[in-house]
């Protein structure tokens, strides 16, 4: 077991005391070249350092893209370390995008450079994919629970391209997404009610017939990419999620991001995504 508080624990509170959003941090070359900042290790590094600078304390679950950092090669990981460790001070919860799957020896290998404190990110949270069976995610699920850690799994993404795989019928004749929703509940169940090893990813975009999917997840915590830039409102999130509002973290990364670099501009916007999305979350009490 955990020496400290699980995600979901550590979460709930931090949903309480500032709010539930999660903020992605996907500094892209149009987003450094917007900041005025080089496409380089010390640009990455500047365009982190200002952020949070100017959010860390107010925010309480921060998500960096890895591909963003992993571009510009080792260097751009150190940033990323670095980076993961300073909102780790500020008090923020830390997701790492990195939507891994494999299986055996390699997933292992992948756990455990996420997830622990001899770990080299030693992240909350990270996001999987179970192309190869959600089974194949059974050691990573038991290391992230170990260390007080959630597995994020996508199961419904709003992207026009895995509508087809999601929606694909099994011998049962589930969806793979309904599939996916039955399996994380059933590991959830497995570790019991604080624990909740496993999240879902569940798109903010998806359309009203998702609902199905969501009652399947029980208790997940379900992590709502999607709000800003990519389409969906707050407005948007009773569709699917109404009674589930404790569950949900909404995420917006581009919709703050592109206010900077002035760190009073990115305040306010930050605020912008906090307000609704802590009306939404206590809506649920």
């Amino acid at each position: 077991m955990s020496s400290r508080p699980s995600f979901a624990q550590r979460f709930a509170l931090l949903a309480a005391q500032r709010s539930p959003f999660c903020l992605g941090i996907d500094p892209s070359r149009d987003l450094l070249a917007r900041w005025g900042l080089p496409d380089t290790v010390q640009g990455l590094g500047d365009f982190c350092e200002r952020l949070a600078d100017a959010v860390g304390p107010r925010v309480a679950v921060v998500k960096p893209q890895s591909a963003f950092f992993e571009r510009h090669g080792p260097g751009g990981l150190q940033v990323l370390q670095r980076l993961l460790v300073r909102f780790k001070q500020e008090g923020a919860l830390t997701l790492l995008d990195v939507k891994r799957g494999d299986i055996g020896s390699t997933m292992d290998a992948y756990a455990e450079a996420l997830f622990g404190a001899g770990s080299p990110y030693d992240v909350d949270a990270a996001t999987f994919t179970a192309y190869l069976g959600l089974g194949a995610l059974a050691k990573t699920v038991e290391r992230a629970r170990a260390h007080g850690a959630c597995a994020f799994v996508v199961v419904r993404s709003s992207n026009p391209e895995g509508v087809g795989l999601q929606s694909a019928m099994d011998a049962e004749g589930r969806t793979v997404a309904q599939a996916l929703a039955d399996g994380i509940r059933a590991f959830n169940t497995q570790a019991g009610p604080d624990a909740l090893p496993v999240g879902a990813v569940m798109g903010a975009t998806l359309p009203e017939s998702d609902r199905a999917v969501v009652e399947r997840l029980g208790g997940a915590l379900l992590l709502t990419p999607g709000i800003g830039s990519q389409g969906a409102g707050f407005g948007d999130l009773p569709r699917l999620f109404s009674g589930r509002e404790r569950q949900v973290i909404p995420t917006a990364a581009r919709s703050v991001l592109e206010a900077g670099p002035a760190a009073a501009s990115l305040r306010k916007a930050l605020e912008e995504h906090v307000e609704p999305s802590r009306r939404f979350h206590d809506a649920g009490a």
